[in-house]
């Protein structure tokens, strides 16, 4: 067989976690109890190479929901800053080679080699609320200082890449920039879209029905990455993880399918574009279905 290709990124040999063609990214149920009583809770991530022929729609095998983890990622952010400004707040995702206990089989935290960093600032949510009084409230979109992530080695240096949310015209479909370097445009991640761009073609399911594969679109053209809004095009897809996580926290899982032919770099990359959605388009749904 072929050797990982190497990728030295600060925290090591990134071709080896990041050679498979698709990722599966599952959200932990880490601090659900907390999130009970209204405290945002830091995120935390396990991440598994996956086969895409795993992926049927919105649901996932239990084989690759078994899959063994290679990384992890947690959320580093102040508690007040969750509780006061959570979908603004600034954190720093640390990504680190997965390290089980021989007895658990569980990630003990902090442990493996770190990998990569996935940085965000102190920024603006997607949407304000302004209150009309007797009138009750209106809900207006914020189109500045948006959320955006950048990537980062292991000791903060910048490794040339930024995902970010940005704003147009269609403000009912969510929308994403990845650009390497920073203000050169790659990949415009969204979901397939009708009515002439203004609304997302969605399919129930899940919590909200927001069960949206995100598509990678040519930021040039508009057009989807080859072969189009296929089921096996590449894409960022939240997927079904079972009923006691899907209905008894607000974890989500997602399938990531990378664009052919990219190398271990942009993969990470678009790993902490994967991270950025969770937070811009679905940490917050449950509240809000």
């Amino acid at each position: 067989m072929m050797a990982p290709m190497q990728v030295e990124m600060g925290g090591g040999n990134l071709g080896a976690f990041f050679a498979p063609d698709a990722l599966l990214v599952k959200q932990t149920m880490r601090g659900c109890l907390q999130e009970c009583f209204g405290c945002e809770a830091r995120s935390e991530f396990e991440v598994a190479p996956l086969d895409w022929s795993q992926v049927d729609g919105y649901k996932i095998s239990e084989g690759a929901l078994a899959q063994g983890n290679t990384m992890y990622a947690l959320e580093q952010s102040g508690f007040f800053i969750r509780c006061c400004w959570e979908d603004g707040r600034p954190f720093d995702m640390k990504v680190s080679q997965w390290v089980a206990d021989a007895k658990t089989n569980k990630e003990t935290a902090g442990t493996g080699m770190p990998l990569v960093n996935y940085k965000k600032e102190c920024g603006c949510p997607l949407n304000f609320t302004v209150p009309l009084g007797d009138a009750g409230e209106v809900t207006c979109p914020c189109c500045f200082n948006l959320p955006a992530v950048e990537m980062t080695s292991p000791d903060g240096s910048p490794l040339g890449s930024l995902s970010k949310y940005i704003c147009d015209i269609n403000l009912l479909v969510p929308k994403l920039q990845y650009e390497e370097p920073a203000g050169n445009p790659v990949y415009v991640v969204k979901p397939e879209t009708c009515c002439g761009g203004c609304c997302m073609k969605c399919s129930c399911g899940g919590k909200g029905c927001v069960m949206i594969p995100f598509y990678f679109h040519d930021p040039q053209t508009g057009e989807p990455i080859s072969p189009g809004y296929q089921p096996d095009a590449p894409q960022i897809r939240k997927v079904w993880a079972g009923f006691k996580k899907e209905c008894c926290s607000t974890a989500d899982t997602f399938a990531v399918k990378f664009p052919d032919g990219i190398d271990a770099k942009r993969k990470a990359g678009l790993l902490g574009m994967t991270f950025l959605i969770d937070f811009t388009v679905f940490e917050r749904q449950n509240e809000a279905a």
